[in-house]
This record gives structure tokens, sequence and C-alpha cells, in this order.
């Protein structure tokens, strides 16, 4: 029992006489990501704290990436896994070319990243949002989950508006089968 009682020892000095501290020196961390040396558990740290003074340092570094880089996919599942935790009352500011990287990804890319990229995008309730997402679908080939999230975002934007193309989608039998279903479902869900 020592051993236990020596982790929750650590944790509660970090977690709660020192949670300002910590929450400084990962956001230091966000900031130059190339000294961590697993992004991918950083990032599940980050997700698992749930408090969304994350986000902010996540989409600044994000718009500043490179499609390259390694930690990319890593602090786009952070940014939007806390993003889906946040309540309407908090608000975030998006750094003036994240919607532009964005649409670059998710555009003239396809894979992980735009599959990310669109997960990301579909917080932002833009016009040119909105944009992107509806080129997006005029593709093809892609990640059954990037039409998905695609779909996810428009619907944010504009539920009345956009379900006439959920159900163009679900009725298109050039499309991919797994997404006429998932429309469908989404148009069960309408009714």
């Amino acid at each position: 029992m020592t051993d236990i009682d020596n982790k929750l020892e650590i944790l509660y000095d970090l977690m709660v006489d020192n949670y300002g501290t910590l929450t400084a020196e990962l956001n230091l961390l966000i900031s130059n990501p190339p000294v961590i040396k697993n992004t991918h558990k950083f990032s599940l740290l980050l997700a698992g704290l749930k408090d969304s003074v994350f986000i902010d340092p996540l989409l600044k570094k994000i718009s500043l990436a490179d499609r390259n880089d390694k930690w990319l996919l890593d602090f786009i599942y952070a940014a939007t896994s806390l993003l889906d935790e946040c309540s309407s009352n908090d608000t975030f500011k998006c750094p003036n070319n994240l919607v532009e990287k964005l649409e670059e990804w998710i555009l003239k890319g396809s894979g992980t990243l735009a599959w990310y990229a669109t997960d990301l995008l579909k917080f932002n309730e833009s016009k040119s949002a909105e944009n992107i997402q509806l080129k997006k679908l005029e593709q093809r080939g892609d990640f059954f989950l990037t039409y998905v999230e695609c779909i996810s975002g428009l619907l944010r934007i504009d539920n009345d508006r956009h379900i006439e193309l959920v159900r163009q989608i679900a009725a298109d039998e050039t499309r991919d089968e797994k997404l006429r279903e998932y429309c469908n479902n989404l148009i069960k869900e309408q009714i």
C-alpha cells in the first residue's frame, strides 16, 4: 500500500496544491512539442484533464504547424477532445490562419490528417468552415469518418438547412455505403 500512498501523495501535490503550476508547465510544453518524448501520451493527459485552459494554446500551435509535424495529430486530438467536453460558456480564440490551415489539410489532402482536421473544424461555425465542409463532401475517396465530421459540422452550423444535404447523400447510390447508412440514421433521428 505504500506505493499507492506515494502515488496518491504525488497526485494530490500536483492536482490540488500546485495545479496552477502544472497547467503553466503543460502550456509551456504545448508551445514546444519537440521536447515531448511521447506526444500521444501527452495528448491523452491533456484530454483526460478536461481543462479548457489548454484549448487556446493547442489551437495556436496547430495554426503554426506543418502537415509533417510528428506531434500534429496528437495535438489536434487533444484540442477536439477538450472542445467536445467544454461548456457552452467557454470562449476560445481562433487563431487568424487556423481555418485556412485546416482547409489546406482537408481539401488538398486525405487520410488521417484530413479526418482529424474536419473533426476540429466542426467546432468552428463560420461561413468559411461551412464552405470547406461542403467542398469536402463533393470529393470522394477519403475516410468515411472525414465525411461524417463534415456532416456533423454542417448540422452544428444549421441543422434545418443542411438536413436536405444529408437526405441527398443518403439517397446517392454512388456514395460509400457506410456514409449512406450514417445519413439514413441521422434522418431517422430527425423524425
